[in-house]
Protein backbone atom coordinates (compact mmCIF):
# COMPACT_ATOMS: atom_id res chain seq x y z
CA UNK A 1 0.00 0.00 0.00
CA UNK A 2 1.30 2.91 -1.30
CA UNK A 3 0.38 6.22 0.13
CA UNK A 4 1.49 10.63 -0.40
CA UNK A 5 0.84 13.39 1.63
CA UNK A 6 -1.69 14.88 -0.37
CA UNK A 7 -4.14 11.91 0.49
CA UNK A 8 -3.98 12.52 4.03
CA UNK A 9 -7.16 13.69 5.70
CA UNK A 10 -7.28 17.67 5.07
CA UNK A 11 -8.22 18.43 8.63
CA UNK A 12 -5.51 16.06 9.77
CA UNK A 13 -2.52 17.61 7.71
CA UNK A 14 -3.65 20.78 9.42
CA UNK A 15 -3.26 19.06 12.63
CA UNK A 16 -0.31 17.58 11.98
CA UNK A 17 1.13 20.88 10.33
CA UNK A 18 0.91 22.56 13.92
CA UNK A 19 4.62 23.20 15.44
CA UNK A 20 5.08 21.00 18.15
CA UNK A 21 5.47 22.62 21.51
CA UNK A 22 8.88 22.79 22.40
CA UNK A 23 8.34 22.65 25.93
CA UNK A 24 6.39 19.31 25.79
CA UNK A 25 8.37 16.99 28.39
CA UNK A 26 9.00 13.51 25.58
CA UNK A 27 6.82 10.43 26.89
CA UNK A 28 10.66 8.63 27.07
CA UNK A 29 11.67 10.96 30.28
CA UNK A 30 8.38 11.16 31.68
CA UNK A 31 7.22 9.12 34.88
CA UNK A 32 4.83 6.56 34.35
CA UNK A 33 2.22 8.79 36.14
CA UNK A 34 2.85 11.64 34.65
CA UNK A 35 2.77 10.37 30.78
CA UNK A 36 -0.63 8.95 32.29
CA UNK A 37 -2.09 11.75 33.52
CA UNK A 38 -0.69 13.92 30.28
CA UNK A 39 -2.39 11.60 27.84
CA UNK A 40 -5.29 11.07 29.84
CA UNK A 41 -5.94 15.09 29.55
CA UNK A 42 -5.06 15.13 25.79
CA UNK A 43 -7.49 12.45 24.91
CA UNK A 44 -10.30 13.83 27.18
CA UNK A 45 -9.61 17.15 25.24
CA UNK A 46 -10.63 15.29 21.68
CA UNK A 47 -13.70 13.28 22.58
CA UNK A 48 -16.85 14.42 21.54
CA UNK A 49 -20.24 13.91 24.32
CA UNK A 50 -21.02 10.09 24.90
CA UNK A 51 -24.43 8.70 23.82
CA UNK A 52 -26.90 8.31 26.64
CA UNK A 53 -29.13 5.82 27.61
CA UNK A 54 -26.09 3.58 28.94
CA UNK A 55 -26.10 2.24 32.20
CA UNK A 56 -22.44 1.55 33.92
CA UNK A 57 -21.15 -0.48 36.77
CA UNK A 58 -17.46 0.07 38.21
CA UNK A 59 -16.80 -3.74 38.90
CA UNK A 60 -13.95 -6.02 40.04
CA UNK A 61 -12.67 -9.74 39.21
CA UNK A 62 -9.94 -11.84 39.91
CA UNK A 63 -6.65 -11.64 38.91
CA UNK A 64 -3.03 -13.19 39.03
CA UNK A 65 -2.22 -10.35 41.04
CA UNK A 66 -5.28 -8.95 42.69
CA UNK A 67 -8.33 -7.57 41.84
CA UNK A 68 -9.03 -6.32 38.24
CA UNK A 69 -11.08 -2.72 38.06
CA UNK A 70 -13.56 -2.62 35.40
CA UNK A 71 -16.18 -1.31 34.06
CA UNK A 72 -19.47 -2.55 32.33
CA UNK A 73 -21.51 -0.70 29.94
CA UNK A 74 -25.22 -2.20 29.57
CA UNK A 75 -27.69 -0.61 27.49
CA UNK A 76 -30.60 1.03 28.95
CA UNK A 77 -34.79 1.14 27.92
CA UNK A 78 -34.51 -0.82 24.66
CA UNK A 79 -34.58 -4.96 26.25
CA UNK A 80 -33.78 -6.84 29.23
CA UNK A 81 -30.85 -9.40 28.71
CA UNK A 82 -28.87 -11.72 28.76
CA UNK A 83 -26.81 -9.17 26.49
CA UNK A 84 -23.99 -10.51 23.80
CA UNK A 85 -20.98 -9.07 25.86
CA UNK A 86 -17.71 -7.40 24.23
CA UNK A 87 -14.73 -7.63 26.81
CA UNK A 88 -12.78 -4.15 25.81
CA UNK A 89 -9.38 -3.80 26.13
CA UNK A 90 -7.71 0.22 25.80
CA UNK A 91 -4.88 1.09 24.42
CA UNK A 92 -1.77 3.82 25.29
CA UNK A 93 1.22 1.93 24.31
CA UNK A 94 0.87 -0.05 27.67
CA UNK A 95 2.24 1.98 29.63
CA UNK A 96 -1.17 4.89 29.65
CA UNK A 97 -4.59 4.50 29.14
CA UNK A 98 -7.35 3.64 31.30
CA UNK A 99 -11.39 3.12 31.63
CA UNK A 100 -11.57 6.73 31.47
CA UNK A 101 -9.42 7.42 28.39
CA UNK A 102 -11.79 4.71 26.61
CA UNK A 103 -14.95 5.66 28.16
CA UNK A 104 -16.57 7.08 25.35
CA UNK A 105 -15.65 4.84 22.80
CA UNK A 106 -16.81 1.98 25.02
CA UNK A 107 -20.39 3.47 25.27
CA UNK A 108 -20.62 4.20 21.56
CA UNK A 109 -20.22 0.69 20.89
CA UNK A 110 -22.46 -0.52 23.29
CA UNK A 111 -24.88 2.22 22.05
CA UNK A 112 -24.29 1.44 18.35
CA UNK A 113 -24.65 -2.49 18.59
CA UNK A 114 -26.29 -2.75 20.77
CA UNK A 115 -24.49 -5.15 23.28
CA UNK A 116 -22.77 -4.81 26.93
CA UNK A 117 -19.46 -3.63 27.01
CA UNK A 118 -16.28 -4.60 29.58
CA UNK A 119 -13.58 -2.69 29.89
CA UNK A 120 -10.39 -4.09 31.10
CA UNK A 121 -8.12 -1.54 33.43
CA UNK A 122 -5.29 -4.67 32.80
CA UNK A 123 -1.83 -3.78 34.47
CA UNK A 124 0.36 -1.49 32.64
CA UNK A 125 3.82 -0.94 31.95
CA UNK A 126 6.91 -0.04 33.26
CA UNK A 127 5.69 -1.51 36.58
CA UNK A 128 4.30 -4.90 35.33
CA UNK A 129 5.52 -6.14 31.99
CA UNK A 130 4.64 -8.44 29.51
CA UNK A 131 3.46 -10.96 30.01
CA UNK A 132 1.28 -9.13 32.83
CA UNK A 133 -0.99 -7.07 30.94
CA UNK A 134 -2.10 -10.15 28.76
CA UNK A 135 -2.31 -12.68 31.75
CA UNK A 136 -5.07 -10.01 33.16
CA UNK A 137 -6.89 -9.82 30.02
CA UNK A 138 -7.77 -13.38 29.95
CA UNK A 139 -8.27 -13.70 33.99
CA UNK A 140 -11.21 -11.31 33.26
CA UNK A 141 -12.34 -13.16 29.70
CA UNK A 142 -12.47 -16.24 32.32
CA UNK A 143 -14.03 -14.82 35.06
CA UNK A 144 -16.90 -12.98 33.48
CA UNK A 145 -17.58 -15.84 31.22
CA UNK A 146 -17.90 -18.32 33.81
CA UNK A 147 -20.30 -16.59 35.95
CA UNK A 148 -22.07 -14.21 32.54
CA UNK A 149 -25.66 -15.00 34.04
CA UNK A 150 -25.15 -12.89 36.88
CA UNK A 151 -23.71 -10.40 35.01
CA UNK A 152 -26.54 -10.42 32.81
CA UNK A 153 -24.40 -11.56 29.59
CA UNK A 154 -25.15 -14.46 27.02
CA UNK A 155 -21.64 -16.82 28.01
CA UNK A 156 -22.63 -17.58 23.94
CA UNK A 157 -22.09 -14.57 22.34
CA UNK A 158 -18.90 -12.84 23.83
CA UNK A 159 -16.27 -11.16 21.75
CA UNK A 160 -13.12 -9.29 22.64
CA UNK A 161 -11.61 -6.22 20.82
CA UNK A 162 -9.21 -3.52 21.37
CA UNK A 163 -7.19 -0.45 19.52
CA UNK A 164 -3.60 -0.14 19.78
CA UNK A 165 -1.78 -1.88 22.62
CA UNK A 166 -5.14 -3.06 23.65
CA UNK A 167 -5.68 -4.81 20.13
CA UNK A 168 -2.85 -6.59 20.44
CA UNK A 169 -4.08 -7.74 23.91
CA UNK A 170 -7.52 -9.00 22.45
CA UNK A 171 -5.06 -11.11 19.66
CA UNK A 172 -3.61 -12.59 22.32
CA UNK A 173 -5.93 -13.43 24.46
CA UNK A 174 -7.92 -15.12 21.32
CA UNK A 175 -4.76 -17.35 20.53
CA UNK A 176 -4.50 -18.31 24.66
CA UNK A 177 -8.30 -19.37 24.95
CA UNK A 178 -7.95 -21.32 22.09
CA UNK A 179 -4.92 -23.32 23.15
CA UNK A 180 -6.60 -24.01 26.56
CA UNK A 181 -10.01 -24.86 25.36
CA UNK A 182 -12.02 -22.06 25.91
CA UNK A 183 -13.66 -19.92 27.20
CA UNK A 184 -15.32 -19.34 23.74
CA UNK A 185 -14.88 -16.27 21.68
CA UNK A 186 -17.23 -14.96 18.89
CA UNK A 187 -15.48 -12.40 17.24
CA UNK A 188 -12.59 -10.56 17.56
CA UNK A 189 -12.40 -6.99 17.08
CA UNK A 190 -8.60 -5.51 16.42
CA UNK A 191 -8.50 -1.59 15.61
CA UNK A 192 -5.13 -0.69 14.26
CA UNK A 193 -3.77 -3.44 16.45
CA UNK A 194 -0.21 -3.86 17.54
CA UNK A 195 0.92 -7.24 16.11
CA UNK A 196 4.92 -7.61 15.84
CA UNK A 197 7.06 -6.24 18.69
CA UNK A 198 9.86 -6.99 16.40
CA UNK A 199 9.14 -5.48 13.17
CA UNK A 200 10.96 -2.96 10.95
CA UNK A 201 8.20 -2.32 8.14
CA UNK A 202 7.90 0.43 5.67
CA UNK A 203 4.50 2.18 7.40
CA UNK A 204 7.34 2.28 10.23
CA UNK A 205 9.58 3.82 8.20
CA UNK A 206 7.06 6.63 7.21
CA UNK A 207 5.04 7.66 10.20
CA UNK A 208 7.07 7.09 12.87
CA UNK A 209 7.89 10.64 13.26
CA UNK A 210 4.98 13.16 12.75
CA UNK A 211 1.51 11.15 12.64
CA UNK A 212 0.87 11.14 16.66
CA UNK A 213 2.61 7.80 17.47
CA UNK A 214 6.16 8.72 17.69
CA UNK A 215 7.64 6.51 20.54
CA UNK A 216 6.25 3.37 19.64
CA UNK A 217 10.18 1.63 20.62
CA UNK A 218 9.59 3.12 23.57
CA UNK A 219 6.43 1.44 24.98
CA UNK A 220 7.41 -1.58 23.03
CA UNK A 221 10.92 -0.94 25.45
CA UNK A 222 8.61 -0.63 28.28
CA UNK A 223 6.18 -3.58 27.83
CA UNK A 224 8.79 -6.41 27.06
CA UNK A 225 12.00 -4.92 29.23
CA UNK A 226 15.60 -6.05 28.47
CA UNK A 227 14.88 -9.51 29.10
CA UNK A 228 11.20 -9.65 27.21
CA UNK A 229 10.77 -11.61 24.19
CA UNK A 230 8.89 -9.78 21.42
CA UNK A 231 9.07 -13.08 19.64
CA UNK A 232 6.84 -14.73 21.96
CA UNK A 233 3.43 -15.27 20.21
CA UNK A 234 1.51 -13.58 23.46
CA UNK A 235 3.66 -10.56 22.45
CA UNK A 236 3.56 -10.55 18.84
CA UNK A 237 0.61 -12.79 17.89
CA UNK A 238 1.76 -11.81 13.57
CA UNK A 239 4.76 -14.41 14.98
CA UNK A 240 2.38 -17.16 16.34
CA UNK A 241 3.33 -19.82 14.24
CA UNK A 242 -0.36 -21.28 14.24
CA UNK A 243 -3.67 -19.11 13.28
CA UNK A 244 -5.82 -21.95 12.72
CA UNK A 245 -9.15 -21.89 14.46
CA UNK A 246 -9.31 -18.38 15.58
CA UNK A 247 -12.55 -16.35 16.20
CA UNK A 248 -13.90 -14.12 12.79
CA UNK A 249 -12.31 -10.94 12.99
CA UNK A 250 -12.50 -7.03 12.24
CA UNK A 251 -9.29 -6.19 11.75
CA UNK A 252 -8.97 -1.61 11.24
CA UNK A 253 -5.97 -0.49 9.77
CA UNK A 254 -5.04 3.35 8.83
CA UNK A 255 -2.94 4.43 5.87
CA UNK A 256 -0.69 6.84 7.82
CA UNK A 257 -0.15 4.68 10.65
CA UNK A 258 3.24 3.01 11.83
CA UNK A 259 1.22 -0.10 12.65
CA UNK A 260 -0.65 0.10 8.89
CA UNK A 261 1.95 -2.97 7.79
CA UNK A 262 1.54 -5.23 10.37
CA UNK A 263 -2.15 -4.63 10.62
CA UNK A 264 -2.61 -5.82 7.20
CA UNK A 265 -0.19 -8.75 7.29
CA UNK A 266 -1.71 -9.83 10.20
CA UNK A 267 -5.32 -9.67 8.67
CA UNK A 268 -3.60 -11.21 5.60
CA UNK A 269 -2.39 -14.60 8.12
CA UNK A 270 -5.70 -14.82 9.47
CA UNK A 271 -7.73 -15.16 6.03
CA UNK A 272 -4.55 -17.44 5.01
CA UNK A 273 -5.17 -20.01 8.23
CA UNK A 274 -8.94 -20.27 6.77
CA UNK A 275 -9.93 -17.70 9.30
CA UNK A 276 -12.92 -15.48 8.64
CA UNK A 277 -11.56 -11.81 8.27
CA UNK A 278 -13.15 -8.68 8.01
CA UNK A 279 -10.10 -6.00 6.62
CA UNK A 280 -11.32 -2.07 6.73
CA UNK A 281 -8.27 -0.04 5.61
CA UNK A 282 -9.24 3.98 6.55
CA UNK A 283 -6.40 4.96 3.79
CA UNK A 284 -6.22 8.66 5.04
CA UNK A 285 -6.66 8.52 8.53
CA UNK A 286 -3.66 8.23 11.14
CA UNK A 287 -2.91 6.33 14.27
CA UNK A 288 -5.96 6.49 16.80
CA UNK A 289 -8.32 8.51 14.75
CA UNK A 290 -10.80 6.74 16.47
CA UNK A 291 -10.73 8.61 19.63
CA UNK A 292 -10.91 11.85 17.83
CA UNK A 293 -14.77 12.22 17.99
CA UNK A 294 -14.42 15.84 18.77
CA UNK A 295 -12.23 16.39 15.78
CA UNK A 296 -13.45 13.75 13.18
CA UNK A 297 -16.83 12.97 11.81
CA UNK A 298 -14.89 9.62 10.68
CA UNK A 299 -14.39 8.55 13.90
CA UNK A 300 -18.07 7.52 14.88
CA UNK A 301 -18.38 6.34 11.32
CA UNK A 302 -15.46 3.88 11.92
CA UNK A 303 -16.70 3.27 15.72
CA UNK A 304 -20.58 2.60 14.01
CA UNK A 305 -19.02 0.33 11.30
CA UNK A 306 -17.43 -1.87 13.65
CA UNK A 307 -20.50 -1.87 15.90
CA UNK A 308 -22.64 -2.90 12.84
CA UNK A 309 -20.21 -5.83 11.91
CA UNK A 310 -20.48 -6.58 15.77
CA UNK A 311 -24.02 -6.87 15.57
CA UNK A 312 -23.60 -9.29 12.86
CA UNK A 313 -21.36 -11.69 14.32
CA UNK A 314 -23.36 -11.61 17.53
CA UNK A 315 -26.76 -12.07 15.45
Amino acid sequence: MTTRPDELHPKLRTILAAPENPNATPVEIQDPDEARREWKCDVLAVDAPAPQGIGVTETSFPGPAGPIAARLYVPEGSRAGPWPLLVYYHGGGYIRGDLDTHDSLCRVLAHETPCAVLSVDYRLAPEHRFPAAVDDALAVLRAVAADAARHGIDARRIAVGGDSAGGNIAAAVTLAARDAGGPEIRYQLLIYPVTDLTSATESKRLFSKGYLLNSMPFYIASYLGPDGDGTHPLASPLLAPDLTRLPPALVLTAGFDPLRDEGDAYAERLAAAGVAVEHVRHPDMIHGFVSLRGLLDEADAALRDCARRLAKAFA
